[in-house]
């Protein structure tokens, strides 16, 4: 994303939501490839369900595709603007329940 810093708070609220977004994809990412996660499950789903499962994985991957050329169609990089918010929300929210453990 660019971005022009103008103050100490813009600066302070910049650095925030990427450190967020970065925390997002490391619990994304490790929510994903721990044993059992959400890779596995969805192999596993896929798989059991021959071959509904493939075609419900082929139309859940033309559905991301043809979201990303609508939003990008409507305003160029909206796509990449959601998935950072959207990372941000997930590092959020991962901190949040490594906190609720303690």
């Amino acid at each position: 994303m660019e971005y022009q810093v103008k103050g100490y708070f813009d600066r302070l609220t910049w650095l925030l939501l990427i450190g967020l977004m970065w925390t997002g994809v490391a619990g994304i990412a490790w929510n994903l490839l721990k044993p059992g996660g959400w890779l596995l499950w969805t192999i596993d789903q896929v798989l059991d369900n021959q071959p509904t499962g493939f075609y419900y994985l082929g139309v859940g991957v033309l559905g991301v595709v043809a979201v990303k050329v609508w939003l990008d169609s409507i305003y160029p990089n909206a796509f990449r603007n959601l998935l950072t918010v959207a990372c941000a929300f997930a590092g959020t929210f991962f901190i949040l329940a490594l906190l609720l453990q303690l």
